[in-house]
């Protein structure tokens, strides 16, 4: 409650002593004895009351003796707790006027460096007077003469502490948030100091609490003669002393438990009145420097918006379990102002925060009373709209505020047009908490940056996921193979006329521990913008080269299988991983020989020297290249005559059905021509029919590939399909009739 002074209350005012009713002792009655009687009476109520008197005033001077010296000592602690906050509050603008000019200072921007040094003088001045008016050898000292040291090595570790100064030189914003954050760490040291006081307070009232019962034992013992007395003045001083204090006592633990506006009633004119109107005061100052530092941690100091902080306080609220918005459609408009680089680029960063102040006016203006807009950071502002059902409040304010912008900015003396890209989303039941719903904005505006900017995007919920999906992809993929998630499946390549097999090609594949088993098209692009299809190119060729050398040495029949392994041109221009293929294929347990490393023909149209180059190096090691999807790369006749190739796979699309028999006989023939006259080996890949397989053969095609000769499967099936030697010539139900057998 307020703090309130109407003077004495109604009913306060002191009861006469009872010493000054000598007949509310009692009278004679009528038996009374005679005038001597009633003499002798009158003197032992005189006596009584003498006793009573002195001892009244004997009570009465140990009462004003103790409770003026219990008074001084609260005085004494409240006036000096009182010198020691403002003192400290003096310090503290004192620090923050200068961390202003230091930041300017360090940004660069024009101030005035002698105005700097005499700060410091002043504030070094402050903290001996601060100094002074605190205890010697106690806890607030020492914190002083830490944030005073602090401070100094704070000043000199950025340039700016006394004659360094003068000397430092260009900006340095880079070092403001190091520089914010000591002085950050100093302020705390001095709300340290602020709550050491208030815990002296306390201990303080604690004594005076000792010396009222000790004035109280006291009182009872000068009072046995005069109980009623004693009483009288136990009620005035259980009233008038203890329950202020007590009151005094309660608003203090409240004020250290954060309750910055209890206040004490105040309804007397005395010392304890007065005390308790200082600590209404001191209570007011506490509540006012929180509430601005409260303010400080929450807005941008820039625009005076909110900040990132506030703006996830305020939406993490609402997931709370028992909020009230958590059945109010909200939504959140992420705001993102176009090429404002080039701003600040070319104005200056004064220039461009001058534009910042000028579009967050303008972005308060486009919404509601209930809305919040706060600055994320940069260039980036982010609005919740609140009640948004179907989103199109939060439209209409996207609306307005691109009818907004479109009105010239003037910073200086120059016109500037702005535009901005806006992400939107509607909160919905499966959003998990406030992060997720800011990324789901972020990402609609990031849609919206590039899908021509100046633009308001929703958000895309089967976009996100994609997205989230390949992260998590990206997140997962390097543990992939040191954690053995990877496996291999083979297709076996046959010869066309006996049907015999004569080498299989090992398919990668990822058994995700959430996401099951992924085709190589899922995973293999995301490892090349990694880098992580290094390590799953090496377990690849080290994995299926010994598997096969295994099948060789097992099976007599496979004595001359081979194994082919993909290879992305990524892992080839890297000198470190070229390295490691090497190793691989130099260990007499791979037999190189038996090896194929196929390269996509596109590819190595991207990097051809490179490619070129490592491919050549990889050979020297006995090995086997095979061009893969070949007639895909519009490679030229010369660039093919320079490829280090053994073997060309025919790309699947040249037996398609979209092409008629005649095209597709007369450009198959071409690349078998070509592929004759290089004296290189074809494969022919995509053979899923009988009509396809009859083709190649009429065209002397030797060795060829596809669902209609087998199907990649693990290595358990394809090694029974090699033990049972079965002609690969047949259909798919034939071919399952073998490998069981």
């Amino acid at each position: 409650m307020d703090a309130q002074v109407p003077g004495t209350a109604p009913g306060t005012a002191a009861a006469p002593p009872a010493g000054n009713h000598p007949g509310a002792a009692g009278s004679p009655g009528p038996d009374a004895a005679g005038p001597e009687r009633t003499w002798s009476l009158q003197r032992e109520w005189s006596r009584a009351f003498l006793v009573m008197l002195a001892a009244l005033l004997i009570g009465a001077v140990v009462t004003i003796v103790g409770v003026r010296g219990l008074m001084n000592q609260v005085e004494e602690t409240s006036h000096r707790l009182q010198v020691e906050l403002e003192k400290v509050e003096v310090l503290r603008s004192a620090l923050d006027a200068h961390e202003e000019l230091g930041h300017q200072l360090l940004a660069n921007a024009p101030a005035d460096r002698s105005a700097f040094v005499r700060q410091q003088d002043e504030v070094s001045r402050l903290f001996g007077e601060t100094a002074a008016v605190l205890p010697g050898d106690t806890a607030p000292r020492e914190k002083l003469d830490a944030a005073r040291q602090s401070w100094q090595e704070a000043l000199a570790a950025h340039g700016l502490w006394g004659s360094q100064v003068q000397s430092l030189q260009g900006s340095h914003i880079d070092q403001t948030p190091a520089f914010a954050a000591s002085s950050a760490a100093i302020r705390m040291q001095l709300a340290d100091i602020r709550r050491y006081s208030l815990a002296e307070m306390d201990d303080g009232l604690a004594h005076s609490a000792e010396l009222e019962r000790f004035l109280f034992i006291g009182r009872s013992a000068l009072f046995v003669a005069a109980l009623g007395a004693t009483a009288y003045f136990r009620r005035r001083m259980v009233k008038d002393i203890i329950r202020p204090v007590e009151s005094m006592h309660h608003g203090v633990r409240k004020l250290q438990a954060g309750n910055y506006n209890h206040r004490i009633e105040v309804f007397r004119r005395d010392e304890l009145g007065e005390l308790a109107e200082a600590f209404n005061g001191m209570a007011l100052a506490v509540r006012n420097s929180h509430e601005a530092l409260t303010h400080r941690a929450t807005h941008d100091p820039l625009t005076g918006l909110a900040n990132r902080a506030a703006l996830m306080e305020h939406l993490t609220a609402s997931f709370g379990a028992g909020s009230t918005r958590r059945n109010r459609n909200e939504g959140l408009l992420f705001i993102d102002i176009d090429d404002f680089k080039e701003v600040n680029d070319s104005l200056g960063h004064e220039r461009g925060d001058a534009l910042l102040v000028q579009l967050a006016a303008r972005l308060k203006a486009c919404v509601r009373s209930d809305d919040m807009v706060a600055r994320l950071g940069g260039d980036e502002f982010a609005i919740v709209v609140m009640d948004d059902d179907a989103g199109s409040v939060t439209a209409g304010i996207a609306e307005r505020i691109h009818e907004a912008l479109r009105a010239p900015f003037f910073v200086g003396e120059d016109r500037l047009t702005v535009t901005a890209s806006m992400g939107a989303v509607q909160r919905r039941p499966d959003t998990s908490d406030a992060a997720e719903l800011l990324r789901q904005a972020d990402f609609a505006m990031y849609l919206a940056k590039h899908g021509g900017k100046a633009r308001l995007q929703l958000f895309d919920a089967e976009g996100y996921d994609h997205m989230t999906y390949r992260a998590a992809l990206k997140r997962d993929l390097a543990a992939a193979a040191p954690e053995g998630q990877l496996r291999l499946e083979y297709q076996p390549i046959a010869d066309l006329t006996s049907g015999a097999i004569l080498g299989i090609e090992a398919l990668v594949r990822w058994q995700h521990p959430t996401l099951g088993l992924l085709a190589p098209s899922e995973f293999i692009p995301i490892a090349e913008e990694t880098g992580d299809i290094d390590a799953v190119g090496c377990w690849v060729l080290d994995t299926a080269s010994r598997q096969a050398a295994g099948w060789r040495k097992a099976l007599p029949q496979c004595e001359h299988l081979w194994v082919a392994v993909n290879l992305s041109t990524i892992q080839l221009p890297n000198p470190r991983n070229l390295a490691a293929i090497k190793r691989i294929l130099a260990d007499p347990a791979a037999q190189a020989d038996k090896v194929v490393l196929e390269v996509t023909e596109t590819a190595l149209a991207g990097s051809t020297d490179g490619g070129i180059a490592a491919l050549k190096t990889l050979k020297e090691t006995g090995v086997r290249v095979a061009i893969d999807d070949f007639g895909t790369g519009y490679s030229s006749l010369s660039s093919l005559a320079v490829l280090p190739a053994d073997i060309l796979k025919i790309d699947r699309s040249f037996l398609g059905r979209q092409a008629s028999e005649a095209q597709s006989a007369a450009m198959l023939e071409g690349i078998l021509g070509l592929a004759r006259m290089l004296s290189l080996e074809v494969v022919a890949e995509g053979v899923e029919d009988r009509r396809q397989l009859e083709l190649l053969r009429a065209l002397d095609c030797h060795m060829g590939q596809g669902y209609f000769l087998a199907r990649p499967a693990p290595a358990e099936m394809i090694v029974a399909l090699l033990a049972a030697g079965t002609p690969l010539q047949p259909g798919p139900a034939e071919l399952e009739q073998a490998v069981d057998s």
